[in-house]
């Protein structure tokens, strides 16, 4: 039988490493649930069907900065993940319709996918969006990158 292997979760602390190390406490938030202003709040439901909608309607970005006046999405990319750039996309949408987050709809919101991957003709079709890719690569997610099968260790269409 082939031995199975056991999901790592690294995303959550790849992310808060480069956050702390960029930006100073208290400029950032991680998980941010977005849109929640979007359910219609007149209408009599109850907490569990708000709570319901709000997963099925909701969606949630790695994390929101803000500092110096800018606005910036941040998404983390550790394994590829070709929907994180048209995530980032709906995120921005959302971001003012969400509390607390009001006053960013005439903002401008910089997009940013945080990842350790070369992306190659990805990094380029993000570019042309108006996503910046960071690399970042501390060792420890280096060596956490060699545990998967060779194929995994760059992002698709790379080469390209």
């Amino acid at each position: 039988m082939a031995k199975t292997r056991r999901y790592r979760i690294v995303h959550e602390d790849y992310l808060i490493e480069w956050l702390g190390s960029t930006f100073p406490p208290g400029t950032w938030r991680t998980n941010v649930r977005l849109g929640d202003l979007l359910i219609a709040k007149e209408k009599p439901i109850s907490p569990a069907e708000r709570a319901q909608l709000g997963g099925m309607f909701g969606a949630s970005v790695d994390a929101v900065v803000v500092h110096k006046g800018e606005v910036i999405l941040v998404e983390a990319m550790v394994r590829h993940e070709p929907g994180s750039g048209e995530d980032l996309l709906k995120y921005k949408m959302l971001l003012p319709y969400t509390t607390g987050y009001e006053w960013t709809k005439d903002k401008p919101i910089r997009l940013i996918i945080l990842t350790p991957l070369e992306l190659g003709w990805y990094e380029k079709f993000y570019n042309s969006l108006g996503i910046e890719v960071v690399h970042y690569k501390p060792l420890w997610i280096e060596e956490y990158l060699h545990t998967y099968p060779h194929k995994e260790w760059r992002g698709k269409l790379s080469r390209l």
